[in-house]
């Protein structure tokens, strides 16, 4: 966010009665997933949450409150995220992710003139966990837990992903190519995307923003080996393959299908947004 600083008027020019406007608000672009039907899970949790999210939500950046208070000070504009919640449930197939996430990601380019989303979020339930986590790392290998068509991830993730000379492990972070490390993006003309997997301090900003105070939110270092791992693997490759920013997140949900639960998911679902927003873009952290 620049700073417009203070109005300097010549003397014994009267100042507007009306303050000048701050400048447009500044729009952030997210695309969120959620996972289909699998195994005694006839219903997910994780797309019902995904598919009630706000089309758009605006909240106040950083420094709005400091500089509400200094006097002739521009008030900079809220923030403003548009969410596009993709309206159809992933398969729970290696290979369904593997053919629909580069579809969905060309076809949201094509509606958005060639802009890929900012954030991206994908959902899934962990049936065995009674708290909501943010995942750090994916893994490349080892997926062995056969999907919805009983197959296994070797030959539509970890032989493609080896060949293309992929690491052991992907984590949210700036864009690099897998030839020569980091490159030399360019920057949007109104925010940069400064991504870093999530640590204390986003899961404090995260508690922050959520409005049920006793939720169970969560770090966590271990994704599961199955079909969420590896959609978060393979969003975090096509980032590395575009050499665009490694902004993506993988929010594990629990299997409640309640709607008091499910209304609980939205609200941390869209404090996680909120989240990103601000510990990517808005504070600008180098890591």
């Amino acid at each position: 966010m620049g700073d417009c600083g203070i109005d300097t008027v010549p003397r014994g020019t009267q100042q507007p009665a009306d303050p000048v406007s701050p400048p447009a608000s500044q729009e952030v672009t997210v695309l969120v997933t959620g996972y289909g039907p699998f195994k005694d899970n006839l219903v997910n949790a994780s797309f019902l949450i995904a598919s009630s999210l706000p089309s758009s939500l605006t909240f106040p950046t950083p420094l709005a409150g400091e500089r509400a208070s200094q006097e002739n000070s521009h008030i900079p504009p809220p923030r403003e995220v548009l969410i596009h919640a993709h309206p159809s449930p992933i398969p729970v197939s290696y290979a369904g992710v593997q053919s629909e996430l580069p579809s969905i990601l060309e076809d949201y380019a094509s509606k958005h003139g060639g802009k890929r989303p900012d954030l991206t979020i994908h959902l899934g339930i962990a049936s065995k966990r009674s708290y909501y986590s943010v995942e750090t790392l994916a893994h490349r290998d080892g997926y062995r837990i056969p999907d919805i068509d009983g197959l296994f991830g070797y030959e539509t993730g970890e032989r493609i992903w080896k060949r293309e000379g992929l690491p052991l492990t992907l984590e949210p972070g700036p864009a690099w190519s897998v030839s020569g490390g980091e490159t030399e993006t360019t920057p949007s003309p109104t925010f940069e995307i400064s991504p870093y997997p999530p640590d204390s301090h986003f899961l404090k900003m995260w508690e922050s923003f959520t409005a049920s105070k006793d939720a169970d939110l969560r770090i966590s270092n271990y994704a599961g080996r199955y079909l969420c791992e590896f959609i978060f693997y393979a969003s975090l490759a096509l980032a590395v393959q575009d050499e665009k920013p490694l902004s993506v997140i993988f929010f594990h949900v629990p299997q409640r299908l309640d709607d008091e639960s499910l209304e609980v998911g939205r609200e941390i679902a869209v404090a996680l947004i909120k989240t990103m927003v601000r510990c990517w873009i808005d504070e600008k952290q180098t890591r």
